[in-house]
């Protein structure tokens, strides 16, 4: 199995593994929270007269926020005495026999009364809340004790709901003080599990049963199913913390995958519990490490898809119980087999989507695998994008290509320094100040009478290689330089790719990257740099020295605005865009330049639809970009709708102020040439 194991499984695990630290799953949490159910029941047992035992997730200590365990308590009634064989002595409480035959299902008894004065079992006598049997015994009738209040019911157990997460499941149960002989064959030890003082301390404990019979029996209101909770209880506190995270995770699993489409019932997180006992019996302890986290939940998946492939899952104390009886059936039992199936298809990336105590997005900013070069977070590489643009705000020097190409490495290196431990946003940088440098030097380019043809083409080398950057941020601007110089069949053509690969975005700029991004990282075999090339939008930034490298309308707004996001360090002259707006912005004067009226138009709608989306970044510039385009059509009235929303969103330091007052002045002089 390990030979076929992927090779980020040992990566994953051990981050996995402080995830489950975090979410409140560390060993001295752990620990307080089994200490403080523990001192609960012996409190109860000093002040109650009934003898309370809790069990479950919560005295186990194996729930989470998200999980949402009830707490689970069996209140035993001490005046009745069960027995599992006749005594030779009386007793003056109402004593009871465990007895089967061969209609009693497997961990399950009927408990035959006995004569108060003889000790003899009862037969063909009728008492209250006894029944005869197909046998003629007469036996407990374990569905009067189903209920001891008018609380809500789950199951064979009175629920209480305290306030809005805490709810309380109580169940009445009957002690048997002796190990029940259907369980006589358990304690095999196979690879040294369970320990021997676990054995002997298990079997001193007993069991407890519970009041609900067998759903498929005709007499399980007779029968009383065999409980060996207290054993659970002390196998899962022997967890180490490997096995115990396990069992959590696949808690998790079940909730988030299961659940919904198969229901509460065809997966229980007791059915987990026995899954993991029995992997723990059949591997070697060295495999239940922290770096095999992730191989420890795909072995227990595994046995359950086995499990619900036959329908058949055995108690780990009665093997002959099959626990998925009056659960699993039909159409239930293919979806849930389904689901298993998926998951162990997906080789570990399920844990990337789960929601449980945001397991996913916690995992997702922590993860960092051999397929996964250096699994980046978007605010490490934008932060590492603003430094070097801060470097790049000064014009590049008369002193020549050489000097700029000198000054590009040697920014380079500085934002290498600053992130030395991320070799992808080494990449990265490399590409967007490549990118930044060709615009810079394609503005001093153009701001000149006579244009230096040579440093010009340099600056498109320049252009071009920033293009690898990301999807938009490189292109767009390389398609501006091409408006710049007249070149419309280009800018077309690049602007043309640039829509075709936005349709297929997993993450734009400012958000974290989701778990989806990652498991399109494993699904494709990306490195992060491919995945931010191929996937990942971020916004285009200018700052002064490339202002003849941009469109005007940015111009404008670059020197009179300020920016409500503009981040630090960044220069005081800059400016930030959408890539979605500036990329219909650029089509719009692409189409208008070329007399395409219907390209022009659509281009226009496009924008108008991005625009007013209401988690849009950067709106003022959008807004600007959008006036500007109005009033290029004529449509000045709605150009100055669009400024007012503009100066209501900002009203100081504010590039519309200015474009409104173009407008008042145009309104005059068409007033003034009509007549």
């Amino acid at each position: 199995m390990e030979g076929n194991t992927p090779v980020y499984y040992n990566d994953v695990s051990l981050r996995l593994f402080n995830v489950l630290d975090n979410v409140g799953l560390r060993e001295d949490i752990r620990w307080k929270r089994i200490s403080m159910m523990f001192q609960r029941d012996e409190i109860e047992f000093v002040c109650s007269e009934h003898f309370h035992h809790t069990f479950g997730s919560q005295a186990e200590a194996t729930t989470t926020p998200g999980l949402q365990a009830d707490i689970d308590i069996a209140t035993c009634i001490p005046e009745i005495v069960v027995l599992q064989r006749i005594p030779w002595l009386q007793t003056s409480k109402v004593t009871y026999i465990m007895v089967s035959d061969e209609s009693t299902p497997p961990g399950y008894v009927k408990l035959q009364a006995l004569d108060s004065n003889s000790s003899i079992p009862v037969f063909n006598a009728q008492f209250e809340r006894h029944s005869l049997d197909s046998s003629g015994r007469s036996v407990l009738c374990s569905h009067n004790f189903c209920s001891l209040s008018e609380s809500e019911r789950h199951g064979p157990a009175d629920r209480r709901i305290y306030g809005k997460t805490l709810s309380m499941d109580t169940v009445v149960a009957l002690r048997v003080l002796s190990w029940p002989w259907q369980a006589s064959q358990w304690g095999y030890r196979i690879n040294n599990y369970p320990s021997q003082g676990n054995i002997v301390l298990i079997k001193q404990t007993g069991a407890l049963l519970v009041p609900v019979g067998h759903p498929l029996s005709p007499e399980s209101h007779l029968e009383w199913r065999i409980s060996i909770s207290y054993g659970e209880k002390i196998l899962v506190w022997q967890f180490n913390s490997t096995q115990y995270k396990c069992y959590v995770l696949l808690k998790m699993i079940k909730k988030h995958f299961v659940e919904p489409s198969c229901g509460e019932k065809a997966l229980t997180s007791y059915h987990c519990k026995t899954c993991v006992f029995y992997a723990l019996q059949s591997t070697p302890p060295s495999l239940w490490q922290p770096e095999n986290l992730l191989l420890c939940v795909e072995l227990c998946l595994r046995t359950l898809c086995k499990w619900v492939k036959i329908g058949y899952c055995p108690n780990y104390f009665i093997p002959q119980e099959n626990m998925f009886h009056g659960k699993l059936y039909g159409h239930i039992q293919v979806k849930l087999l389904a689901v298993l199936h998926d998951l162990l298809r997906q080789e570990g990336k399920y844990i990337l989507r789960l929601s449980c105590d945001d397991m996913g997005q916690r995992l997702t900013r922590l993860c960092q695998t051999s397929l996964i070069n250096s699994v980046i977070q978007e605010k490490v590489v934008v932060e590492s994008m603003r430094i070097s643009f801060a470097f790049l705000s000064g014009s590049i020097e008369e002193a020549g290509i050489k000097f700029a190409c000198q000054d590009l490495s040697n920014k380079i290196g500085f934002v290498k320094k600053i992130c030395s431990t991320h070799t992808t946003i080494q990449t990265l940088i490399e590409m967007f100040c490549s990118s930044s440098l060709g615009s810079d030097l394609a503005s001093q380019c153009l701001s000149q009478e006579v244009i230096d043809q040579d440093r010009l083409d340099i600056a498109h080398d320049l252009l071009v290689l920033g293009c690898s950057s990301d999807v938009t941020s490189g292109r767009l601007k390389l398609a501006v330089f091409y408006l710049m110089q007249d070149n419309l069949i280009m800018a077309e053509s690049v602007l043309h790719q640039i829509q075709e690969d936005y349709t297929y975005l997993v993450s734009e700029y400012n958000t974290y990257w989701p778990e989806e991004a990652l498991c399109k990282i494993l699904e494709d075999n990306l490195s992060a740099t491919e995945f931010v090339r191929q996937y990942v939008a971020y916004p285009v930034y200018y700052v002064q020295s490339e202002m003849h490298c941009m469109p005007k309308a940015l111009i404008l707004k670059m020197f009179l605005s300020r920016e409500i996001h503009v981040p630090d360090p960044c220069p005081s002259r800059s400016v930030y865009v959408h890539p979605h707006v500036f990329l219909h912005y650029l089509e719009y004067q692409c189409y208008f330049l070329q007399g395409k009226i219907p390209h022009k138009l659509a281009a226009l709608d496009n924008m108008l639809c991005v625009v007013f989306d209401k988690d849009l970044e950067y709106r003022d510039s959008a807004l600007s970009l959008l006036a500007c385009c109005l009033m290029q059509e004529g449509m000045y009235i709605n150009a100055w709708k669009v400024l007012c929303i503009s100066m209501r969103l900002q009203n100081e330091h504010n590039a519309a102020m200015w474009q409104i007052t173009f407008l008042i002045n145009r309104a005059f002089w068409l007033k003034r040439q009509r007549h």
